[in-house]
This record gives structure tokens, C-alpha cells and sequence, in this order.
């Protein structure tokens, strides 16, 4: 059964910490936005089993989940229990095949589709046809990813943010083949962590909030090339701008708070003059030459210390929990 559409303006209400389901959730990949979805499924009341191929990182990936939980608690954001016990339901699997009982698997390997196809049809032949299968992958169609899959109609996309035990951000896309029954269930885990569920209607490459994001991204790029301003000028100007508001309306309520018509009119003009190149830009080029990862490695589009990249790193997380009390006081109405 093909998957039908639902209604993105069905409204799905928030019930942080009451778990849908006593089977675990397994977690695939541990890496950053891995180890913050581990922390998100305690925070909200699920039995996690994950599984990384560097089995060796365990110890650690349990400290950091357990600080990021700690952090929540101090934070005063809903949680049934103290992170200590909330690590007891917590586990590691040797292998993937020891997954077999879980009801869903989140998949969060890295971005390269060969592997994510190798990885999910390994994984497929160990569950049940219960489970649900989900990838986090954050540009490839589902679609393309589902092509394959012995039962592509319980395989979905389901895009969180980062951090992901604090945001409320969530992408729900369903592929060509994922049954209605696979996207409603998605749907409700979705909220049971705590989310927001956004539901896309076509399941295209990037979804909603990266296609919108590397516009963005490909006009700044493109402004610093043609000389109009610095990297930091053009990052002041944003976050004076459009990072102002942007919590509180996305670009279509904005424009009916601000006045229609002259957006119109400023369309007209400023459109044909936007950057349409469809190549990585010269600037990110060179910061690949010169293997930048950003604060990780402390080489970047700006100069950090390593001091300095712990307090912006410090200051992220510091400042979601701020804008998280944000969101939830000024959560649109209708």
C-alpha cells in the first residue's frame, strides 16, 4: 500500500516522556547527532539499544550522554526520571544483528548512500517485519534509499536537528513506497520525543529546512566572492536580521506581519540577480584544500583557539536552551 497523504496542518501535540512502546529503539551510528538522539529517547521515557562500529567509544559516548542529560534536568525541561536511572535503560549491541527486537531503528551513519543501501539491507534481514526502519540522512531521497529494500513500505526519512534532545525540530518524509501506516506511526514517535513533527508532502532531495538553509548558504558564499562584504559582516547582518525574527515566524508569516505587496516588488527586481550556480562554491572549496572541519579541528572561516572553540561550542548549547523557552512560550496559533 502506497503511502497517502496527510494533512500537514493535523496539528500533533507534544508528549514529552510517555513512550509509545516498551521495545527498544535502536540507534545506528554513534556519532554527534547519534548520541543526541540516544539522549532525547532517555529524556522521553524509551529503551534504547545502539550500535556503533567503534565499539571502543562506549564509555565515552555514556559520559556524554549522561552530561547532556544532567543538563537537561538542570535546564528544568521534562523529564521522567534522573539521568542515572535513565541510563539503565540504556545498552550496546555487538553487533546489528542483535537490533532484531527492536520496533524502530534510526539509522545515523554517515552521508554516503553506498553504505547507508549496504547498511539498511544488512539490517533488514535481522528485524521483524514490525519494525520500522528510518534514516536520518539529511539530503538523499527516501525514496532512493527505500529502492531495494525486501519491505520498503515501513521505510521512512525522519530528519531531526541538532542538538537534537533540545530542539523541537523534526522532518517526517515519506518515500514513494512508505505505507500511511509507517508515516502515521513515524508521526506519533515523532511527538512522543517531544517534537514538532513537519510531514513533506513529495519526498525530494534536502526536504524543507536544508533546501531553504543551502539557499542561503548559496547566496552568502556568493556576496563574499563578489567582494559586497566579510564573512562576519555578512553573519552580523543575519543574525541582526533574519535570525531576529525567524524564531518566532517562518518567511511566509513574516511577510504577512511585514506587508505583502512590497515583497512583491522587491521580487521583481532582486530576484533575476540571485546566485543560481549550481557548483560548491570557490570559498568552500579552498576550506576543504585546507581541511577545516570548524571548531572541531579549530580551523575554520574564523580563527579559534582551542579555548575559543570550546566556548562557542559551550555558548550553542547555552543558547538552544534559550531559544528551546523561547519556542515553547511563543508556540504559533492558528
Amino acid at each position: 500500500m502506497k503511502n497517502k497523504a496527510i494533512s500537514p496542518k493535523k496539528q500533533v501535540s507534544r508528549k514529552q516522556g510517555q513512550a509509545l512502546f516498551a521495545a527498544p529503539v535502536g540507534v545506528l551510528g554513534l556519532g554527534l547527532m547519534g548520541q543526541g538522539l540516544v539522549t532525547c529517547l532517555l529524556a522521553n521515557g524509551y529503551n534504547v539499544m545502539c550500535y556503533d562500529i567503534d565499539r571502543s567509544r562506549n564509555s565515552v559516548i555514556v559520559k556524554h550522554v549522561q552530561k547532556s542529560l544532567e543538563q537537561l534536568a538542570a535546564e528544568g525541561l521534562p523529564a521522567i526520571e534522573a539521568p542515572k536511572d535513565a541510563l539503565k535503560r540504556l545498552s550496546f549491541a555487538v553487533s546489528m544483528k542483535e537490533l532484531k527486537d527492536c520496533r524502530i531503528i534510526l539509522e545515523c551513519i554517515r552521508e554516503n548512500l553506498d553504505l547507508k543501501r549496504k547498511v539498511l539491507g544488512e539490517l533488514e534481514s535481522y528485524v521483524s517485519s514490525e519494525c520500522i526502519l528510518a534514516s536520518n540522512t539529511s539530503s538523499f531521497p527516501i525514496s532512493l534509499l527505500q529502492h531495494g529494500l525486501r519491505e520498503p513500505g515501513r521505510f521512512i526519512g525522519l530528519h531531526w536537528g541538532e542538538p537534537t534532545q533540545i530542539m523541537r525540530y523534526l522532518e517526517i518524509i515519506p518515500g514513494r513506497q512508505t505505507t500511511t501506516a509507517t508515516t502515521r506511526f513515524a508521526t506519533r514517535f515523532g511527538a512522543s520525543c517531544g517534537k514538532e513533527p513537519t510531514l513533506l508532502k513529495q519526498d525530494i532531495r534536502g526536504f524543507l529546512s536544508n533546501r531553504l538553509m543551502y539557499a542561503m548558504l548559496r547566496e552568502a558564499f556568493h556576496l563574499v566572492e563578489m567582494g559586497v562584504a566579510d564573512v562576519e559582516t555578512i553573519d552580523q547582518s543575519f543574525r541582526n536580521d533574519i535570525g531576529w525574527w525567524a524564531l518566532l515566524a517562518g518567511p511566509f508569516r513574516w511577510m504577512d506581519l511585514t506587508g505583502i505587496p512590497a515583497y512583491a516588488a522587491v521580487m521583481e527586481g532582486l530576484l533575476p540577480e540571485l546566485c543560481n550556480q549550481s557548483t560548491v562554491p570557490p570559498l568552500m572549496q579552498k576550506m576543504l584544500r585546507d581541511k577545516a572541519l570548524g571548531v572541531a579541528n579549530q580551523k575554520g572561516f574564523y580563527k579559534y583557539n582551542k579555548a575559543t572553540a570550546a566556548r562557542w561550542e559551550k555558548d550553542w548549547v547555552n543558547f538552544t536552551y534559550e531559544m528551546r523557552k523561547l519556542a515553547d512560550k511563543y508556540t504559533p496559533t492558528k
